[in-house]
């Protein structure tokens, strides 16, 4: 088995708090990507070995998740989404919003699930909330697969302007990434996060466009709604994917912007508290 090479400059300075800097911490973590693609592969095999139904599972989530919004929201509240049909707006919207929301909340928990390997292994720290993106990728790829039978089936072009959501989705990752290193970071001192976390991301579901389209937001309010970050992102798909076009360029380079800082930020302040994970937890 291929072993991994140590390094004095795990922990560096004063305070037992590490001292480099971010590109720093980067290039050493790369001195570890074998570790890495091991965990990796690892995490994905145990998530779905450890249910019953196992790849069935990220197949009916988020058909069942549509299958309850397209019940609320097509009948009841009456959300109207021509010409695009709304079972197939509210399966691209919730797809990639289940991608999201893991790679924030698993990222976020994946230093306390993992306290054994935390406090006895030597490793770059930041491949667990890493790991989880891995797999996520994997449920996404299953839902793409969903996705594309229906587009077929409701006969729903696709055009050039489809390309452009890859922006989207980078730009949806890095925030997701971010936000996971930052909470995992916050988490490590205040253990009761965990359990508001799900709350707070279910609201900001609602605060985003992803059940509903733009259109719907008032003109008033719709320069204080775009403050949120995934509003854009979320209108880039729309738009690209469903709609055939795009008019949320401005709006997209700034959530990319904030996107990235939340990235560079969080990755900072996870590699800022890492010293007190094995003491805090």
């Amino acid at each position: 088995m291929k072993t991994f090479r140590s390094s004095a400059l795990v922990f560096e300075a004063r305070d037992n708090r590490l001292q480099r800097s971010v590109w720093a911490h980067i290039r050493y973590a790369a001195l570890y990507w074998p570790f890495f693609l091991y965990w990796s592969r690892r995490s994905v095999v145990i998530r779905y070995s450890q249910t019953n139904v196992g790849v069935l599972w990220a197949i009916l989530q988020p058909l069942l998740s549509s299958l309850v919004y397209v019940i609320v929201f097509s009948l009841v509240v009456r959300v109207s989404t021509d010409p695009v049909p709304y079972p197939l707006f509210i399966l691209t919207g919730l797809i990639t919003w289940t991608y999201f929301n893991r790679v924030v909340f698993s990222g976020a928990v994946s230093i306390t699930s993992n306290l054994d390997i935390v406090t006895r292994v030597r490793f770059p720290r930041e491949f667990l909330p890493l790991a989880t993106v891995v797999e996520s990728l994997v449920d996404l790829a299953i839902g793409l697969a969903i996705l594309v039978v229906m587009f077929v089936l409701y006969q729903q072009p696709l055009t050039a302007y489809a390309l452009i959501a890859l922006w989207a989705f980078a730009a949806q990752t890095a925030l997701g990434l971010g936000l996971a290193f930052f909470l995992a970071g916050l988490g490590s001192a205040i253990r009761d996060l965990f359990q508001v976390l799900p709350i707070l991301l279910q609201l900001w579901l609602y605060l985003t466009p992803v059940l509903y389209p733009l259109t719907l937001v008032p003109d008033a309010a719709r320069a204080l709604y775009l403050v949120n970050p995934l509003a854009p992102i979320y209108a880039t798909y729309q738009e690209t994917l469903l709609y055939g076009q795009f008019t949320q360029g401005a709006e997209m380079l700034l959530a990319t912007l904030v996107s990235l800082m939340v990235l560079f930020f969080g990755y900072r302040y996870f590699k800022r508290a890492e010293w007190r994970f094995a003491d805090a937890l």
